[in-house]
């Protein structure tokens, strides 16, 4: 077996993200799924972080976001921004109401770039998705979809260019960042609580990544202690082994998940064997967070 099929393996690992309302696809058709929200009981797993309303030991996870699934297009450049004149408009509830083009900009501009990584780092993966080719990918949240006010999601996966030696380094096989954008700071937060409620269930985090870990049941989840971002935050690690062509590998994956406003997201990174750092992955998790609110 070759070494690096295991690593392209663990490194693709960290590109699957937990689909929040939306994000996702067929592991049929070794789609993604992608999202950033996950809590059990005392925290949605991932523990220290709260939605709002919510108790910061609730368990409910308060992010999301698309992968890339049939149907996905390249992110690669963005679409054009935002005009200054033409802020979002207020929502019933005070916030602001996003339109289709300024979810596309907010998502595309506000994302993990490889500019913000130190070091030779390459683009894995950089995928959008919108309503239709999420409702392609997952139709069991079409409907949630469409009541929630989803507008387009992105994530964006980056991985070291000399893959081989970052892994017998034991060094961070992978960065990434998954956006989704809701119409309203309301949908978004309704979204994140209908899937915080199915991601309690036993085993329903792993499975959020697809087919990607052996046994998602036996997949340890540990809440991290990673100060609060957005509006309301978790972070937890997903501990155990995928299969690279017949050879067990262990990996851990880190995510911080969020919502600010009108959009819920998750930065994070895997390594295999130990647990990423929270101090590595805070800066990049706060640049997001930064880019989010600034756009809203």
């Amino acid at each position: 077996m070759r070494l690096w099929t295991v690593l392209m393996t663990a490194a693709l690992a960290a590109s699957v993200l937990l689909a929040a309302c939306g994000g996702g696809g067929d592991d049929d058709n070794d789609a993604t799924r992608s999202a950033g929200t996950a809590t059990r009981a005392a925290s949605r797993t991932p523990g220290a972080g709260s939605t709002p309303g919510q108790t910061a030991n609730s368990g409910t996870p308060s992010s999301a976001a698309t992968s890339p699934a049939g149907g996905s297009t390249s992110a690669a450049g963005g679409p054009p921004p935002v005009a200054a004149n033409t802020p979002p408009a207020p929502s019933s509830s005070g916030g602001p109401t996003l339109t289709a083009q300024q979810a596309a900009a907010l998502v595309a501009g506000a994302s993990l770039q490889i500019g913000d990584l130190t070091g030779p780092w390459t683009v894995s993966s950089d995928e959008t998705q919108d309503n239709a080719a999420a409702a392609a990918a997952d139709p069991t949240m079409a409907a949630s979809n469409e009541r929630c006010g989803r507008l387009i999601g992105r994530t964006a996966v980056y991985g070291p260019q000399d893959l081989i030696n970052a892994f017998l380094a034991g060094e961070t096989l992978s960065f990434f960042s998954t956006l989704t954008a809701y119409a309203t700071a309301d949908g978004a937060n309704d979204c994140a609580t209908e899937t915080a409620g199915r991601l309690q269930q036993p085993g329903e985090f792993a499975r959020a990544f697809g087919s990607i870990f052996v046994d998602p049941n036996a997949v340890q989840v540990q809440v991290v202690d990673f100060p609060q971002v957005g509006d309301g935050s978790f972070a937890a690690t997903l501990t155990g082994i995928i299969d690279a062509q017949g050879t067990p590998v262990n990996l851990t994956i880190l995510v911080v998940g969020f919502r600010v406003g009108n959009v819920t997201g998750a930065v994070g990174s895997a390594r295999s064997g130990m647990t990423p750092p929270s101090d590595e992955l805070k800066p990049f998790v706060d640049v997001v967070v930064g880019r989010v609110r600034d756009a809203q």
